[in-house]
């Protein structure tokens, strides 16, 4: 099992100059080890060694000296995103200094360089991955990034007929079973928009199979949480994508799988009517979300910023101060830590995102480019399924959730640049035949979109 940690170690070490001289592979390696923590399955050499930044440190250094296109980062997205980081500055400052926190204050500096190292891969994101084509690829690695875990968890979920919990890989964002049933929300439609966009039939094949699996393995997480996201999702799917037919077998054969393995353990935890449905984890819950609302109530200008979540601030606010937990909500973590301000910045962060991809959509009519709008209904679909399960799980700085911010951003900048493209030809033939514009975009020939 060493030998595997040290051929790890190896092609790591190897890729540092890559990264450098690469960006573009820097960005997908470290998105593998954000979400695979492929260390974590080698044991031995160079399991311990903080390889994220090992790789972003040569990508951002890289990123400096051969990209140009600083631009990007004038996107609204990414401008709502410094915002909110010299927010999550301001209130650990704030908190470092006020008595009721300041004895968090190291577990609040640590978490802000966390969040502050993800902020930051964020913003290379945009700069980096600077064509459709590098889009393209990035996502097919998160795509292939989960469908790895889904193809390790069928034989799994199939031999233990769903009796245990599927969990992300240890030492992870995703390791609790929870944050994987949300990532796997998240990455349910770029499964199925992949499987729309490609042009390879096994490929396509690959990510309908992945397609399938993933709803049952969303079950068999066994959180909540993850199975609204899924219904979040799910109906998101149908009103939105046109050709409906097309979710009908797969979402019946991938429910049809989780029924028939499904526990009665499983059917007890998910019976809202059931005696269980208001059980320990749910009351913890409550617990949390009353002690944020009133702590934000107490502080709510700055919050008590990062990992706010101690016995002693529990002691004061929560119903039951003996149940310390996180804060069991996106919106209710970020009031808490972030104060009222915090929360606005990162709901207008979220909704910025939504009119970029509301925007896109509705252009690549103008411009008969059904790829990118289906990437745009990806995009966001992904954000529904962050949003509804994220509702129930503490993972406001989630960096999945800041990839596809960044995937929004890109994906507006490379149309916007794609779409000028078009225009400029289809302008330069116009001038030979002025009734051209009606032939190329019959529907639409007198219609002009205003920035």
């Amino acid at each position: 099992m060493a030998a595997r940690g040290v051929l790890l170690l190896i092609y790591f070490l190897g890729s540092i100059p890559v990264c450098f001289l690469r960006p573009f592979y820097g960005v997908l390696l470290w998105t593998v080890v954000a979400f695979v923590n492929p260390q974590w399955y080698a044991w031995g050499a160079g399991g311990d060694l903080a390889w994220a930044e090992v790789v972003a440190i040569p990508t951002l250094l890289g990123l400096a000296i051969f990209c140009r296109e600083w631009g990007r980062l004038a996107s609204r997205e990414i401008v709502l995103t410094f915002v909110l980081w010299i927010w999550f500055t301001i209130t650990s400052v704030v908190s470092a200094n006020t008595p009721a926190f300041a004895p968090n204050s190291a577990d609040t500096w640590a978490h802000w360089q966390l969040v502050s190292k993800i902020l930051l891969m964020t913003a290379a994101m945009v700069i980096i991955v600077n064509s459709f084509e590098r889009l393209r690829i990035l996502l097919i690695t998160i795509a292939c990034c989960f469908g790895l875990f889904m193809a390790k968890a069928l034989p799994f979920m199939l031999l233990t007929g769903g009796t245990d919990r599927l969990y992300g890989p240890p030492n992870s964002m995703i390791a609790d079973n929870n944050d994987f049933g949300l990532a796997l929300n998240m990455t349910l439609p770029i499964f199925f928009f992949l499987a729309q966009t490609e042009t390879r039939r096994w490929t396509k094949c690959v990510w309908w199979v992945l397609v399938a699996i993933t709803i049952p393995g969303v079950f068999f997480t066994y959180s909540r949480g993850a199975l609204l996201g899924l219904v979040g999702v799910t109906v998101g799917l149908f009103l939105q994508f046109r050709r409906r037919f097309l979710l009908i077998p797969v979402v019946l054969m991938g429910v049809m799988i989780a029924v028939l393995f499904a526990p009665q353990s499983w059917r007890d935890r998910m019976n809202p009517t059931g005696p269980n449905a208001i059980d320990a984890s749910a009351r913890s819950r409550f617990n949390a979300w009353t002690y944020c609302w009133r702590l934000a109530s107490d502080y709510p200008v700055f919050g008590g910023g990062f990992d706010t979540f101690t016995q002693e601030l529990f002691d004061r606010y929560a119903p039951d101060p003996l149940d310390v937990h996180g804060p069991h909500s996106v919106y209710f973590g970020v009031l808490a830590e972030q104060g009222f301000p915090g929360l606005g910045l990162y709901l207008l962060l979220v909704g910025s995102c939504f009119a970029s991809t509301y925007w896109v959509r509705k252009h690549a009519k103008y411009y008969g480019d059904d790829v990118a709008a289906k990437y745009a209904l990806m995009l966001r679909l992904s954000l529904v399924g962050f949003l509804v399960s994220g509702a129930f799980l503490g993972r406001a700085y989630f960096d999945y959730f800041f990839t596809i911010v960044a995937c929004v951003a890109v994906l507006t900048s490379v149309c916007r640049q794609r779409w000028a493209e078009q225009e400029t030809v289809d302008g330069s033939l116009a001038d030979e035949s002025e009734d051209l514009s009606a032939v190329i975009y019959p529907s639409v020939s007198n219609l002009r979109y205003v920035e």
